[in-house]
């Protein structure tokens, strides 16, 4: 049930509808409603894994107990081992098992022994690597005594499912999300300007992903499918670099504006990365989430920058190396991570990227886009022949091809028009530190801004009813 179908928006009213109307009088029954839903939601796509999502469910609840009971150290750190293990073992089998036969086989064969070992047809669940990161996030942040367990399963099992953030995020943390779904009132108090907010949130991510993000598709799909030596080639890598942008940041406003709808908040997922002016600050704007939870939970503990600079050098490679693992099991993942991790410490730790002035900061954040779109060729292309095949080809020749890539007719040139609107109207808000922001939703601005409203939305549903010819799936539900 993607979230850019007719199909999510009339599931969207009726349980926003039911969920006010009939469930909202007492907790336990909003929590039990939202579970229902979450689950149905989840159903969709392959009812089997409701199974496994309930599974890791009742580990990470047993397990965040058993610590809040545990009277030793010892206790409590076997108790955590072992939520590890089931999680990321569960993690491991249904994401990297092959992944690991394959790689295992291709060395087997280097050395002349030949493949002997056998792969297994694995269904990856959707949302497996998302649901299983908060799950375990829970579970720590008890051992660290930075949370107490919660009594509540119910409460607790639609913190994990919740269904606008179960299938890619953001991956909330239990004390910003559980406390929502223990919230003690009777009654959850209707809030206009939160579900207003919400809406626009959903209209907003809608547009990105159905008339931007999917038209940007077109193109990119066509030339990695097909490429040709010259210019059509690396522009579709940097078409990709704001498809990708366009697509996954729409799917989080989406995520977020749902949740407002039945009274939730949900982490912020992007913050204008591509006006970030060095690369660790990149990384505090994109997929905030993920980012966070490897910085807290891993590379902090592993020692962060408080030692020599070659574990710090070593720190960070550990966690881009996982940070591309946990996108997909493929070594072009593994070479994506490696290739920013080093990009973070040849430009932030070597260079000292840290622009002051405004003519300074355009051009950086400029450079750091385009290296970050130089490693997305490895984020999305299947081999490393794939990904130096793409590099082969880059170049300035054959622009006649771009007509015949779609490139230059007046729905793409709309479409950049658009795009550069949207960077504009960023910089704007940026500079402004949100106070543009501001002046759009005040009185003055009402016929604007509901021109701007009326706009979304016509958009979105002329593009739903006809289509525009490309995979109209998100790209991140692949992870």
């Amino acid at each position: 049930m993607l979230f850019n179908t007719f199909t999510f928006g009339y599931f969207l009213v009726a349980s926003a509808t039911l969920y006010w109307t009939l469930f909202n009088r007492r907790r336990h029954l909003r929590n039990a409603f939202l579970l229902v839903a979450s689950y149905l939601f989840y159903a969709c796509w392959d009812w089997r894994f409701l199974f496994l999502i309930a599974a890791v469910t009742l580990t990470d609840f047993l397990a965040g107990r058993l610590i809040g009971q545990a009277s030793s150290q010892r206790a409590r750190r076997a108790t955590l081992v072992a939520a590890l293990v089931l999680n990321l073992g569960t993690l491991g089998f249904f994401k990297y098992y092959n992944f690991f036969i394959d790689s295992a086989n291709a060395l087997l064969g280097l050395l002349g022994l030949g493949p002997s070992l056998h792969t297994l047809h694995i269904i990856l669940p959707v949302g497996i690597s998302f649901f299983t990161f908060q799950g375990l996030g829970y579970v720590i942040d008890i051992y660290r005594r930075q949370l107490q367990p919660t009594r509540d399963p119910v409460a607790f099992a639609a913190f994990i499912a919740f269904f606008p953030q179960l299938v890619a995020g953001p991956i909330e943390r239990a004390r910003n999300l559980l406390p929502q779904f223990l919230d003690p009132a009777p009654r959850k108090p209707f809030d206009y300007d939160l579900m207003r907010r919400g809406l626009l949130l959903i209209a907003w991510g809608c547009y990105k992903k159905v008339i931007l993000a999917d038209r940007l598709a077109i193109y990119v799909d066509n030339a990695y499918a097909n490429p040709v030596d010259g210019l059509p080639t690396l522009i579709a890598s940097l078409f990709f670099c704001f498809q990708l942008y366009l697509d996954f940041s729409a799917y989080s406003q989406i995520a977020v504006g749902t949740a407002r709808l039945f009274g939730f908040r949900l982490s912020t997922n992007f913050r204008r990365p591509y006006l970030a002016t060095s690369f660790r600050n990149f990384w505090q704007r994109w997929h905030i989430s993920l980012s966070s939870w490897f910085r807290d939970y891993l590379y902090l503990p592993l020692g962060g920058n408080r030692r020599s600079t070659a574990r710090t050098i070593l720190n960070t490679l550990i966690v881009f190396i996982l940070s591309g693992l946990w996108h997909g099991a493929s070594w072009n993942f593994a070479i994506w991570g490696i290739l920013n991790g080093l990009a973070l410490l040849l430009f932030d730790r070597l260079l000292k990227l840290n622009p002051k002035s405004l003519a300074a900061k355009i051009p950086t954040a400029i450079l750091v886009t385009l290296v970050w779109g130089v490693t997305l060729v490895f984020f999305r292309t299947g081999t490393l022949a794939d990904a130096l095949g793409i590099f082969a080809n880059w170049g300035f020749g054959n622009a006649d091809r771009l007509f015949s890539f779609g490139l230059c007719n007046l729905e793409f040139i709309f479409t950049w028009l658009i795009m550069l609107i949207l960077w504009v109207a960023e910089i704007t808000v940026e500079a402004s530190h949100g106070k543009a922001k501001t002046l759009f939703y005040s009185r003055s601005m009402t016929p604007l801004r509901w021109f701007v409203y009326l706009f979304l939305v016509l958009s979105v549903i002329y593009f739903g009813i006809y289509g525009n010819g490309s995979d109209n799936s998100f790209i991140y539900f692949q992870f």
